[in-house]
């Protein structure tokens, strides 16, 4: 399953840099076998040699079986990195083009496809799932009614986190409308207006953007936001196929603390819209880029107004933080203030966002392997540790000549 379970230690307790940063940086590798060594992985953009060595020297102190990262930079230049194997057993080298698995992070990128819809007339933010889904009116629970799209992909719906289990069958979109029927009689998992991190929200928007566009959702993601952007590597599913040595291959950690390859792993084909999505870290940059060019009114996709709303806390987590569509937003002196971070999983890969719209700039950190997302695990604590150093990267002053 897709898995943000601990937001609140991501907000709080990761890079609350400058001096944590230093302690994030400076943690100690798991008492694990190192894995395999690899041929010196590619690299691409203007920070490229120093990201390959901090890729390379985090991977290697954390035993991962492969990490890769992207900067975007003030400029809006991209670098990328990466380093291991696509198998913890060992043989092919991850590339800089490869498909990494990003989990829930692609909520943002559905936030953004529902700002397009609102943007073109097609739904707004404050449609009711019985507007949508009129057939369903009878049905709705009163704790449901009147629930808009907007609650929705910020978090505060209140549907049960996951609908795992449930008899469906038919393409995704069929699935997914089942869900929506399925979702609208469940009791409350929390109040609504509060904030419940569900991917059954996430589901059901994606259903109601089915209909607003008129196709599959699926389709929609492709038409509305990767073709515009010129990517064409983004995929839906399992980025390695069973037995492939092609892509990065999913892994969990055995008793031991090593490394197992789990074959074509995902989530059920309708949480395409919950995050369903790989592809490599260049592609991913690019949506990133964009949402910053929209958080400062200059997407090329959205609205000055609609790119706000979607780095807008919707929800609060706390007296300081938020939840926005698709992003948590926080507060990081390295960040001039405000900043907007999310993560996400299948349970076999792990991927970490961090944004600082006031400097313009964004790091992105993957690797193919998943034990929990605890602060006590191996792919948090790696994942962290690589942001945080690039982070220090990127907001360092100057060495003196």
């Amino acid at each position: 399953m897709i898995c943000v379970r601990h937001l609140l230690t991501l907000v709080c307790g990761a890079l609350a840099l400058c001096a944590p940063a230093r302690a994030a940086a400076q943690q100690s590798p798991p008492p694990a076998a190192a894995a395999p060594s690899s041929p010196t992985a590619t690299a691409q953009g203007p920070y490229a040699a120093e990201l390959q060595r901090l890729v390379d020297s985090v991977r290697t102190a954390f035993a991962m079986p492969a990490m890769g990262a992207a900067i975007v930079a003030p400029d809006g230049r991209i670098s990328v990195a990466v380093a291991g194997t696509r198998r913890a057993s060992g043989g092919a080298a991850v590339a800089a083009d490869d498909r990494w698995h990003i989990g829930s992070n692609l909520k943002a990128v559905v936030g953004m496809l529902a700002g397009i819809a609102v943007d073109q007339g097609k739904i707004a933010w404050t449609t009711t799932v019985e507007q949508v889904f009129p057939e369903l009116a009878a049905r709705v629970r009163p704790e449901y009614r009147g629930l808009t799209l907007k609650e929705m992909l910020s978090h505060s719906a209140g549907f049960p986190r996951d609908p795992l289990g449930l008899p469906l069958s038919g393409t995704p979109r069929e699935k997914r409308n089942s869900v929506v029927r399925w979702a609208v009689t469940q009791p409350p998992a929390a109040a609504r207006g509060s904030f419940f991190y569900s991917n059954t929200d996430y589901i059901v928007a994606g259903a109601m953007l089915e209909r607003a566009f008129g196709v599959p959702f699926e389709q929609a993601l492709t038409e509305r936001i990767f073709t515009p952007l010129g990517i064409t590597t983004a995929g839906f599913g399992p980025q390695a196929a069973e037995g492939s040595t092609t892509q990065p291959v999913a892994h969990r950690v055995r008793p031991d603390g090593t490394w197992q390859e789990v074959e074509a792993l995902d989530n059920p084909d309708y949480y395409a819209s919950a995050g369903g999505v790989h592809m490599p870290l260049e592609a991913w940059a690019l949506i990133v880029r964009e949402v910053l060019r929209a958080d400062a009114g200059r997407s090329t996709l959205l609205s000055a107004a609609t790119g706000r709303v979607l780095t807008t806390p919707a929800t609060r987590l706390n007296a300081t933080d938020g939840y926005a569509l698709g992003w948590i937003t926080t507060s990081r002196t390295w960040g001039n203030g405000r900043v907007l971070t999310h993560n996400g999983s299948n349970t076999g890969n792990f991927s970490v966002a961090w944004l600082a719209p006031e400097r313009g700039f964004a790091i992105l950190v993957t690797t193919n392997a998943f034990d929990t997302v605890a602060p006590t695990g191996r792919a948090f604590r790696s994942t962290d540790a690589l942001a945080a150093r690039l982070i220090i990267l990127l907001t360092a002053p100057p060495t003196a000549p």
